[in-house]
């Protein structure tokens, strides 16, 4: 079975790597792995996350992917169908969505959030810091759509929707005033 060994030398020191790449896996005897990779109590080369893990295990997708959703109508946050609490800031966003809610227009710095609702579910929407209501389908700027229920959630004044059809329905963190963004937590309760 093919061996490697690996020795470098620098001015200041040296070092040393021993592998094993039998059945496509790193072994560590001496105890140390390539770049990225630790040596388990096994001599296995493993991920940081799978230290210790037992022999059969390897990894999987167990990976999460880091990109984080840019928060508009194309690309945008997820909340559980359960509902569930996001945070964030509209300071350094765009207004990339003008709804109509309550004789308002909604022309503040925005994100988007995306619930997948069957019908007939219910759901509470709380907001901190700025507003938020729920529009459906999601329509960016220059279209100036009309959220649910004609009303916008405040701090202390959460709403309530209905979902009408099973689909996506967006929940948009926004404000009436341009000028005014900031920290917000947004809490989505399925009733």
């Amino acid at each position: 079975m093919p061996r490697t060994l690996a020795i470098c030398a620098v001015l200041s020191g040296g070092c040393l790597f021993s592998a094993d790449y039998r059945g496509g896996q790193y072994t560590c005897n001496d105890g140390t792995c390539p770049s990225g990779l630790e040596c388990n109590t096994q001599k296995r080369c493993v991920a940081p996350s799978q230290i210790d893990a037992p022999l059969g295990d390897v990894m999987t997708d167990t990976m999460i992917d880091g990109r984080m959703a840019a928060l508009t109508c194309v690309d945008p946050g997820v909340v559980a169908p359960a509902g569930g609490t996001e945070t964030g800031t509209t300071a350094g966003r765009t207004s990339t969505i003008s709804a109509m809610c309550g004789g308002f227009v909604m022309n503040g710095n925005d994100a988007v959030y995306r619930v997948t609702a069957a019908a007939g579910d219910m759901y509470l929407v709380g907001i901190t810091g700025v507003r938020a209501y729920v529009i459906a389908p999601c329509s960016a700027a220059p279209a100036t759509p009309s959220c649910l229920g004609n009303t916008f959630a405040t701090q202390g004044n959460p709403i309530a929707f209905t979902a009408a059809f099973a689909g996506q329905h967006f929940i948009v963190v926004d404000h009436e005033n341009v000028a005014t963004a900031g920290a917000y937590t947004l809490t989505v309760t399925k009733q």
